[in-house]
């Protein structure tokens, strides 16, 4: 995968054969390609290094692409689909944009719905509560109507540029400064309700953290944390 001639490649899962390469002509980004169904059309949506492109989940085929959101350094969110709708956003100083997904003919169609400088995510892909997309913009957490591209608020949170969690409409935001805060997801305002940090090395605290069956895990460059989050 991001060969000229592979960007993005299906594999059997059984045996591990090629069932298509999709020559895009792209190089590979730091994302995670996702599912997204159009009408009669089941496509991959992939934030590539030169832009995010649809590739048709039958056979590879580049159905539309978007390069104004890629920066020349590393593209690593993953984009957010909400029918018809793809959301996508990098740092580096590019910034974000809406896209709206049309079946048109039997391929599909991407349109510009906005785009700015206000969510610009590094390491961590935004999450998206309700009509409210809650993200990181450089160190600044931000919360931004996913529909118009407005800023409800911002807010320096844990101090450094981080990740955020959904769970339980709670954000679980973790800063690479490694500084732990639980806050409500709202666009009312920030509204923290705890805080912790962890003990970290040199290096920042990237991955995202996890939470599955009221354990919360934390990892930085060489430590391994979990948390248990049930009341």
């Amino acid at each position: 995968p991001g060969a000229p001639d592979a960007t993005i490649v299906a594999l059997d899962k059984n045996n591990g054969k090629v069932v298509w390469k999709s020559p895009v002509g792209d190089t590979a980004g730091y994302s995670s390609p996702i599912i997204a169904q159009v009408g009669d059309i089941r496509h991959f949506i992939q934030l590539t290094a030169q832009g995010v492109v649809g590739v048709r989940a039958s056979d590879g085929k580049l159905l539309w692409r978007y390069d104004k959101v890629a920066n020349g350094t590393a593209n690593i969110a993953t984009p957010i689909y909400r029918d018809p709708y793809v959301f996508v956003s990098t740092e580096y100083g590019v910034g974000c944009a809406l896209l709206k997904l049309t079946n048109e003919g039997g391929t599909i169609t991407a349109r510009e719905v906005y785009f700015n400088r206000d969510m610009q995510t590094k390491n961590s892909t935004a999450v998206l509560q309700g009509n409210w997309v809650y993200g990181f913009n450089h160190s600044i957490l931000t919360a931004m109507n996913l529909m118009t591209g407005e800023v409800a608020w911002k807010d320096r949170s844990v101090g450094d540029k981080g990740s955020v969690t959904l769970a339980e409409g709670k954000l679980y935001v973790l800063g690479e400064n490694g500084n732990v805060a639980l806050a409500e997801a709202t666009p009312e305002g920030y509204k923290e309700i705890s805080r912790f940090s962890i003990t970290k090395s040199e290096w920042p605290a990237y991955p995202p953290l996890v939470i599955s069956n009221g354990k919360m895990f934390l990892r930085e460059e060489d430590n391994l944390f979990c948390y248990n989050i049930k009341k």
